[in-house]
């Protein structure tokens, strides 16, 4: 069934995905939390650094994405120009940021002359190296099978973005422009879907 490739979470289904992951798995809370709010691609998570970050002006450069490409990783550009966005920093995302920030301090004391501090990326092992894309879709995968609903995946997470963006009255540009999305018929598509979602669900 076509319909099937599309999840949209509740905020209250969301909230107690996060408690799940925050007490089972929390190095996949905060990207699980860009993949929800931000519906970030699972490369561009990966791919954030700490210099997109302006704390400042509270904003958000997405500008990078990390790919696996055989057997290494591949750091690369955004896929396309519409790719290249800039987003609100919200309190929340901060937050989770900073709790990240402190967590890699920690670590990069714990390991030492051993930690990995050249890269930058805000998405790292405890040892600084920037995650396997493949490592953290199967990570999030078994852990959303622990938690009842193997359905969800990292990439659908971006559908359940989509449906907070429409409920807070966001319009088809302001969402295309949000996602990343280069042809506004994908936008298009997942707002079509949301309202038969709400239709059936009302």
């Amino acid at each position: 069934d076509k319909d099937e490739k599309y999840l949209f979470l509740t905020e209250q289904d969301l909230e107690s995905l996060m408690y799940y992951i925050k007490k089972e798995k929390p190095e996949l809370l905060g990207i699980t939390y860009f993949g929800a709010y931000y519906g970030l691609r699972r490369e561009e998570i990966l791919g954030l650094k700490w210099t997109a970050i302006d704390f400042k002006k509270k904003i958000i450069h997405i500008r990078h994405t990390v790919v696996h490409a055989g057997k290494t990783l591949r750091k690369d550009t955004t896929k396309t120009n519409a790719g290249r966005r800039d987003l609100m920093l919200f309190p929340v995302a901060e937050k989770c940021l900073n709790d990240i920030q402190r967590s890699q301090e920690e670590n990069e004391k714990f390991w030492g002359d051993a930690y990995n501090d050249t890269q930058g990326y805000v998405f790292t092992a405890s040892n600084g190296t920037p995650y396997d894309p493949n490592y953290v879709s199967d990570a999030f995968h078994r852990t959303t099978i622990k938690f009842g609903r193997p359905e969800i995946t990292l990439h659908k997470l971006r559908h359940t973005c989509a449906s907070l963006l429409i409920n807070r009255g966001c319009d088809l540009k302001q969402m295309q422009y949000w996602l990343g999305h280069s042809d506004g018929t994908t936008t298009l598509n997942i707002y079509s879907h949301y309202d038969k979602h709400r239709l059936n669900a009302s």
